[in-house]
């Protein structure tokens, strides 16, 4: 009898901690992104003139940053450093790195998005894309 009691209290353990784990990672994700807000967290660092002057890049700027460790996308129009944000998207790592260094324009207006994400996604903006001029570094 004794056994079966230990078994439930240990299934239940499991239970909830389970529960905790679950469901503590998008409240550690707030807190990051408001400790940021507060100027405690990573700073963004916006250049000036093409190649980040003004906050505006090419889409050759943007396609030098292709990696899980230093990810931009461009969204209609703007740069985004979403580096921070990769591991926490809901629909994985792949998902995202299919646009990683270009424009996920068409998949971030996909069916899959609800239409809060442009709050989100706005925390991560660091600039405009320029279809005219060069980079500094081409």
């Amino acid at each position: 009898m004794g056994l079966i009691v230990k078994s439930e209290i240990n299934n239940t353990l499991y239970l909830i901690l389970s529960f905790i784990a679950v469901f503590s990672i998008p409240v550690i994700s707030f807190v990051k992104k408001q400790m940021g807000q507060l100027g405690n967290g990573p700073k963004v660092v916006v250049g000036t003139g093409y190649g980040g002057k003004d906050g505006s890049y090419t889409a050759a700027d943007v396609a030098k940053h292709k990696t899980q460790d230093d990810l931009w996308l461009i969204i209609d129009g703007n740069v985004y450093d979403v580096t921070e944000y990769v591991d926490e998207h809901p629909g994985g790592v792949a998902a995202i790195m299919k646009n990683a260094g270009g424009d996920a324009t068409k998949g971030f207006h996909g069916p899959q998005h609800p239409s809060r994400v442009m709050d989100i996604v706005d925390e991560y903006k660091i600039g405009t894309l320029v279809t005219r001029g060069t980079s500094n570094d081409e």
